[in-house]
């Protein structure tokens, strides 16, 4: 296995993770620019998470207390 390939850490999001772009984009697609940026969680339906804290592409990761991988 390449040794870059393998040293790069997967930052794999929440599965309550949603945007509307994910339904018309295709997995793994780059967001365009005229992407919306805005997301919700599926369990609260907001832009905030069952622990109250907001939610993104950088903040729904491992470590929080509602995260689902």
């Amino acid at each position: 296995m390449d040794p870059s390939i393998a040293s790069t850490k997967l930052h794999l999001l929440c599965r309550n993770l949603r945007s509307k772009e994910m339904f018309h984009q295709s997995p793994g697609q780059a967001e365009d620019e005229f992407s919306s940026g805005i997301y919700w969680c599926s369990k609260t339906c907001e832009n905030f998470g069952p622990d109250n804290q907001p939610v993104g592409k950088s903040e729904c990761c491992a470590g929080r207390s509602c995260y689902v991988g």
